[in-house]
């Protein structure tokens, strides 16, 4: 017995060092100034909110009109926008024009209009085989239109298309460009 009482209080006694070491060591880095880090980063001063892998889909009357999907947002309470980056839009179409899928490396999403500004290697394609790029365009939910006044690049089926502006009506897939065109025309299978 008097063994067994032994053991527990050098038990005891280890356990009180053992906690007095521990606080001496957080209290020496404390005060030393090598306090652990929180891996929480602080927001810019016009953000309010910043999140990551975003997905937002626009509904009307039951059906789907689009997919905006995002890498990283940023909300700014004061202008009403979200800032994003590595974008990819989705326009939902119908059976005959198919969908578009539009990428960039950000954008600028106006909640109050549901518009979408985006810029930088602007990419888009649609499921039936028709694809433009150029450096910032704008959807205009209201109207379902891409706009852009900037220098565009389309090609399809052989077509080569370029010119400075564009109106592209998203639902029937028709578009003018504005000015400066330009065609190139090769038939499939020629060179």
């Amino acid at each position: 017995m008097h063994k067994l009482n032994n053991i527990r209080r050098f038990l005891a006694i280890v356990a009180v060092l053992a906690s007095l070491i521990v606080i001496a060591t957080i209290a020496f880095r404390v005060r030393k100034g090598d306090a652990p880090k929180l891996g929480v980063r602080k927001l810019p001063v016009q953000v309010d909110i910043s999140l990551q892998k975003v997905h937002y889909t626009e509904v009307k009357q039951g059906v789907k009109q689009w997919d905006l999907s995002a890498d990283r947002a940023e909300y700014n309470k004061k202008t009403d926008t979200t800032s994003l980056t590595g974008v990819r839009l989705a326009i939902a179409g119908g059976a005959g024009t198919g969908d578009l899928l539009v990428t960039a490396e950000r954008a600028e999403y106006h909640n109050g209009r549901r518009d979408v500004v985006l810029a930088g290697n602007v990419h888009g394609q649609s499921s039936k085989g028709i694809e433009f790029s150029t450096s910032r365009v704008t959807y205009v939910a209201a109207r379902s239109q891409l706009e852009t006044a900037e220098p565009v690049r389309f090609v399809d089926a052989g077509l080569e298309l370029e010119g400075v502006g564009m109106e592209f009506h998203t639902q029937t897939r028709r578009f003018k460009l504005m000015k400066d065109v330009s065609a190139v025309y090769r038939p499939q299978g020629a060179r």
